[in-house]
């Protein structure tokens, strides 16, 4: 397995996609280049790259950041977004476009979220016509790319965001039907639609092209609970169970950390440290426990 790092990890050093009604205060810290040196320096092998990481969409300098990829020695995959629910969500949202991008960097795999709109209750809406309609949609969408993306080499790895049931994802995979197109996971989306997220790993793990490899702590409240993000190792997330499952039930070769955390916006510096120790302890943590050791590139 290789180790990389999903880019929503340094949304403090602002950079990729503001979402969830969250924008960062301070303006951007890293160029996408000096991203590359980064993960470089936090002994990584690999991103999985957020399309709002990327300063345009110019085919020159996507051919450039391919470039730099290559030469530091990192994969690259693609995150991109059809935000069918109309939340806001990534900058580019044409899958063929989005194709077309991950082509001129060098990717292979593009991350497809949907971005759906769910009725309540949640618990409820598993297979909810509204849902399915939605889907229906996404399924004539990606059978359309598939050609595309079959001839530039590049697979498709559509995520259970915080929008769908790993079932859901199974029944778009099957409706589909390509070689081309399989699932990502997220460890622990599943808990946003009140799904056990060890169940929807295993699940999905079969038909797994690539991953989001993120840990939550579950923090209860007087008015409820709320998930709070971590390092990798340090929430309630089986996470050793998880690359157990991805290592021997899948054909994925990559893991790529994720860290969200939740901290003071009134101290750049001090927030971008935070970030940043998140990260390390994860990759510690993958290395040291979980025994992910560095591939050789020969």
């Amino acid at each position: 397995m290789k180790l990389g790092l999903h880019t929503y990890s340094l949304n403090l050093h602002g950079i990729g996609q503001a979402w969830a009604g969250f924008t960062c205060p301070w303006p951007r810290q890293l160029s996408t280049f000096q991203l590359f040196d980064l993960l470089v320096d936090l002994d990584l092998e690999g991103v999985h790259l957020d399309d709002g990481v990327l300063e345009h969409l110019d085919a020159g300098f996507l051919q450039e950041v391919g470039a730099a990829a290559r030469e530091a020695e990192l994969y690259l995959e693609y995150n991109f977004s059809m935000d069918r629910g109309g939340f806001g969500i990534g900058l580019q949202h044409d899958l063929k476009a989005a194709i077309q991008t991950a082509g001129h960097l060098g990717a292979d795999i593009v991350k497809v979220g949907m971005d759906l709109r769910r009725p309540r209750p949640v618990a409820a809406s598993r297979f909810h016509p509204e849902v399915i309609q939605q889907m229906e949609k996404v399924a004539d969408l990606l059978t359309a790319a598939v050609p595309m993306a079959a001839d530039i080499g590049i697979r498709l790895a559509v995520e259970n965001h915080c929008d769908s049931f790993s079932e859901e994802i199974l029944w778009l995979l099957d409706r589909v039907d390509s070689p081309v197109v399989g699932a990502c996971i997220d460890t622990v989306n599943g808990l946003h639609v009140t799904e056990d997220p060890m169940a929807a790993i295993e699940r999905l793990t079969p038909r797994a092209f690539t991953n989001h490899f993120r840990d939550d702590r579950i923090e209860f409240q007087r008015w409820g609970f709320k998930l709070v993000g971590t390092a990798v190792g340090e929430g309630d997330i089986d996470m050793r169970r998880a690359y157990e499952l991805f290592r021997d039930r899948s054909c994925m070769d990559r893991i790529n950390i994720e860290t969200e955390l939740e901290t003071p916006l009134d101290d750049m510096q001090g927030a971008m440290d935070m970030e940043i120790d998140a990260i390390r302890r994860s990759v510690r943590y993958c290395r040291e426990v979980l025994d992910i050791s560095r591939q050789s590139h020969l």
